[in-house]
């Protein structure tokens, strides 16, 4: 997602990396075949995925931005705030789209919206920007789980692990 020639993020590319990556995933399960019925019942009622990521010490290269210094932990961080809420967004569109993960759903509007609101109130979903939160009440949200981040490195960003107990 480096723009070799200015040396910067192209944003608006990994925005449309991570939109076309959460889809594709949430493909993904439904296309797997489930051999035990209890996985597939889990897998469907979640349907997590796990948007990750790779390169991004050589996307800190090509912008010429150390690794580890207060200016690449900025661009680090930044990439992962647009990682994170554009996945968000995109499963949310999803959840418009294709209906909410299962688990989401209650067998009552009371239900779902107690469940709705129990999963924004979680510590790493209180983090999330207000329009995230609100349209997950709306529409609920198509995957439970969207990012898998390995820690790595000296810093792991801090948008992807605050909140989280």
């Amino acid at each position: 997602m480096a723009n070799k020639e200015t040396k910067t993020v192209d944003f608006e590319k990994l925005e449309q990396t991570v939109k076309t990556g959460v889809r594709m995933q949430d493909n993904v399960i439904d296309a797997t075949p489930y051999f035990l019925e209890e996985n597939k019942k889990q897998a469907l009622g979640e349907r997590r995925i796990g948007l990750g990521v790779m390169g991004l010490h050589d996307l800190l290269i090509y912008c010429e931005t150390e690794y580890g210094s207060n200016e690449g932990n900025e661009l680090v961080d930044q990439i992962f705030e647009t990682i994170a809420t554009t996945a968000y967004r995109e499963s949310i569109e999803l959840a418009k789209e294709k209906g909410s993960f299962p688990f989401l759903v209650g067998e009552t509007d009371e239900e779902t919206k107690q469940l709705r609101e129990a999963f924004i109130d979680t510590g790493y979903m209180r983090g999330m920007p207000e329009d995230i939160r609100e349209d997950i009440l709306k529409y609920g949200i198509r995957n439970s789980h969207l990012l898998t981040v390995a820690p790595t490195g000296k810093r792991v960003a801090p948008y992807i692990c605050k909140n989280v107990a």
